[in-house]
């Protein structure tokens, strides 16, 4: 790679299968790979907010030794009356400022741009400078399970709808080499038993979608190095298998980075 290239990554949605992401960031860690801009949606923003605020390795160390995000997440749920959602989000939220107490991207050790998606207007919403908790609550905010949230009076909902791997935002942070991570790829692991109930359904057409979602994209804006994690098996909901998917994140990031030769 040319001496003072910069590297982005776009960190893609998958509810639980973000924990993957933890894994692929630990692989760059390891083999030196310098981070200039980092691009998320939903729970890539998460990730990619607490990788860039330097929080990541005690997230990891959490979730691993107590299964907190479960205890203080799930568990609390913090439902609302649904008229746009069962959730509000907030104890997402409440996490990252428990892990931290950056509440601006420009206090960000690495820059960030999140991505939404105006649920009125059909449109991404891109968030790179001031309040970086409404950006993220807005990302991941899930139709119907999450509350939408409002960014500069737009009501915005998961940025899976629209882009839900945002290498187009890496590129236009200045990016010249670019590493997508596509959570929705569709190879498993491990075999999966055959028999499908209809939750299986509805959660593997939503990949299914979403992925092929993705790929059209990279038709327009083709990443230097795409990892997909063979992680098919698990829900979206599968917060109990963190430890799984880290791992499986770090090898697979592992082998795709040295076996690319780019940045060696």
């Amino acid at each position: 790679m040319k001496e003072n290239y910069k590297i982005g990554i776009a960190l893609g949605g998958g509810g639980a299968r973000g924990y993957a992401h933890i894994g692929v960031l630990k692989a760059i860690d390891e083999l030196k790979i310098p981070i200039d801009f980092i691009s998320g949606t939903s729970i890539g923003s998460f990730i990619g907010a607490l990788y860039a605020s330097g929080k990541l390795n005690q997230f990891e160390e959490e979730i691993r030794s107590k299964n907190s995000f479960i205890r203080d997440v799930l568990f609390k749920l913090d439902p609302i009356y649904p008229k746009l959602a069962v959730m509000n989000g907030n104890e997402v939220i409440k996490v990252f400022k428990r892990l931290t107490d950056i509440t601006t991207f420009e206090e960000l050790n690495i820059p960030l741009t999140t991505v939404a998606t105006d649920i009125i207007n059909n449109q991404k919403i891109e968030c790179n400078s001031g309040d970086i908790i409404n950006a993220i609550k807005a990302s991941i905010a899930i139709p119907g399970v999450l509350s939408p949230t409002y960014v500069n009076e737009t009501l915005c909902v998961d940025g899976g709808l629209i882009d839900p791997v945002p290498l187009e935002s890496a590129i236009k942070m200045g990016a010249d080499y670019t590493i997508a991570v596509n959570l929705y790829g569709l190879e498993s692991s491990e075999k999966k038993d055959e028999k499908y109930n209809i939750i299986d359904i509805i959660d593997r057409s939503a990949k299914i979608v979403l992925n092929n979602i993705t790929h059209l994209s990279f038709k327009l804006n083709k990443p230097d190095l795409l990892i997909e994690p063979p992680i098919d098996q698990f829900r979206g909901w599968d917060f109990h298998k963190a430890k799984e998917l880290i791992d499986i994140g770090y090898e697979e990031g592992k082998k795709s980075l040295v076996e690319s030769e780019l940045f060696t």
